[in-house]
């Protein structure tokens, strides 16, 4: 009764009309700040947060939130239309959205991206009511050890992103482990291939990468084919925004699965939604019945994706608002906006600041109403984008990948790292080497090479000590587990196929 006291009081201070109001502004500023290449959600939490310090600290923590959500969403909107996406968290999203906008489908991949990131936010925001102390106690359970074999898991996934060529994507992901492991070592500070640049003293960051990868290598692409795929695609069917129920009724499973995926992501700190998008994606397509078609545009590789970085949001804030843990980078600039309000994570909050937590928990759903109503009402006019010719096009999206990159840090050795990794993604893509493989071993490399070095140097560099503990705690077993059954079903999967043709011939 105590919970459901604490949601009508929530409820009932969420429905104010200036708390509405700006849960809606932060949804539609998210939207537009996560469709810009290079400005994260992260960027956008952090700008705003002087803006709420004359703000009672529930609308302050609300606009905060709406902004989160919204970014995480309109990072989809970039990744279907123009191969960019604007949050690392879609970088999945562009496997299948993009192919579907080459098809004349970009607004069937809007509509069903809005309705799975709905989804995949509002089921996050369910569990982070209910089950936020167990979760995130459970979090706590995961030390350098789990870390690394979660950030290994996550690598076994370039096994099924790697195409038509095995070899090539194992190339493509030892590239991106490469590029991970430029600037400064995370423990002992040695630098490695900074060639005396300072830039590089910090590497590569994530959403540099990305946008040099997706965008400028897109605007190279498109200069190379001289408009002619956009003129096909103008001249492509008729743009609709809304997906058929029936076909969106006809993935709820794969959304539900992505929504629980991206949620216990979410729980676990430093993880991020870029991972869950990358796991939900994989498992969508491990478990579809047609995994040959995935990365040529189907919905469901989209609604997968959106539905696992979504159900980060919530997720996210289970450690937080419990624990005092950020979940993610956003995170841990909403801990400064708690901080700054005089809020102190943990059962404080949820029994001395009730009205203020469980106002700005509520809050959520309405942000995510908006976020869908925007969807649905405004990006059929968005989605006209795709008729844009490419000789505009083309010098839009290097603006703004230029300014994006410039503003992560204003620094203009950002805007050359970007352009480098743009004509490295067009040099690879030329030849037909698959871009996501390279993607998801720069996000993940820093997280499993920290991790074993925080591994190695608790068991004194002794790999027995390190391997004792791999096969001795639940956990890890289960990530072992998970690992080689990652790495084995696409060989299952192959003799399978075989076994059938076999039969058929």
């Amino acid at each position: 009764m105590v919970l459901l006291d604490q949601l009508i009081m929530g409820f009932q201070h969420a429905l104010e009309w200036q708390n509405l109001l700006i849960a809606f502004i932060g949804a539609f500023g998210g939207i537009i700040i996560g469709g810009l290449p290079g400005l994260t959600a992260t960027m956008g939490v952090a700008l705003l947060i002087p803006v709420t310090f004359g703000m009672h600290p529930a609308t302050g923590l609300i606009l905060l939130g709406a902004v989160y959500c919204g970014a995480i969403y309109g990072g989809s909107i970039s990744a279907i239309l123009i191969r960019t996406p604007g949050t690392p968290a879609a970088a999945a999203t562009v496997f299948d959205g993009y192919e579907m906008t080459k098809k004349g489908e970009a607004g069937k991949a809007l509509g069903g991206a809005v309705v799975a990131s709905f989804c995949g936010g509002f089921f996050s925001t369910v569990v982070l009511i209910l089950v936020a102390p167990p979760l995130a106690l459970f979090s706590l359970k995961f030390g350098p050890h789990e870390f690394f074999l979660l950030a290994v898991f996550g690598l076994t996934i370039i096994a099924s992103l790697a195409g038509e060529s095995m070899v090539k994507g194992l190339i493509s992901g030892i590239i991106g482990l490469l590029v991970s492991t430029i600037g400064m070592h995370p423990l002992t500070g040695y630098f490695r291939f900074t060639f005396d640049m300072s830039a590089l003293y910090d590497g590569i960051p994530v959403i540099i990468a990305l946008i040099g990868l997706f965008s400028t290598s897109q605007v190279l692409y498109l200069a190379e084919r001289k408009g002619d795929e956009r003129a096909e695609m103008a001249t492509g069917e008729r743009i609709s925004v809304i997906p058929k129920f029936k076909e969106m009724w006809d993935l709820k499973g794969t959304i539900l699965r992505s929504s629980i995926i991206g949620t216990i992501v979410g729980a676990i700190p430093g993880a991020g939604a870029d991972i869950a998008s990358f796991l939900g994606y994989n498992e969508a397509k491990r478990f579809s019945r047609h995994p040959e078609k995935f990365g040529t545009g189907i919905l469901e590789g989209v609604v997968a994706s959106e539905a696992a970085n979504n159900g980060v949001t919530g997720g996210s804030l289970i450690p937080l608002l419990t624990l005092g843990i950020p979940g993610n980078a956003v995170t841990a600039v909403l801990l400064g906006g708690l901080l700054i309000q005089g809020l102190r994570p943990g059962m404080e909050l949820f029994r001395e600041h009730a009205d203020i937590t469980y106002t700005f928990i509520v809050s959520l759903f309405f942000a995510k109403t908006f976020y869908l109503i925007l969807g649905f009402v405004g990006l059929r006019y968005i989605s006209y984008v795709v008729r844009v010719p490419s000789g505009i096009l083309s010098p839009v999206i290097l603006v703004l990948s230029v300014v994006g990159s410039y503003a992560i840090r204003n620094s203009v050795s950002d805007v050359w790292l970007m352009l480098i990794m743009g004509l490295l993604g067009y040099g690879l893509r030329k030849y037909d080497f698959p871009l996501a493989p390279i993607c998801l071993a720069i996000i993940l490399g820093p997280l499993a090479e920290s991790n074993l070095a925080r591994a190695l140097t608790m068991a004194d560099n002794n790999l027995l000590l390190i391997f004792k503990y791999f096969v001795s705690h639940a956990i890890c077993l289960i990530l072992l587990v998970l690992i080689i059954a990652s790495l084995m079903s696409p060989l299952i999967k192959e003799w399978i196929l075989r076994k059938n043709r076999g039969s058929v011939s």
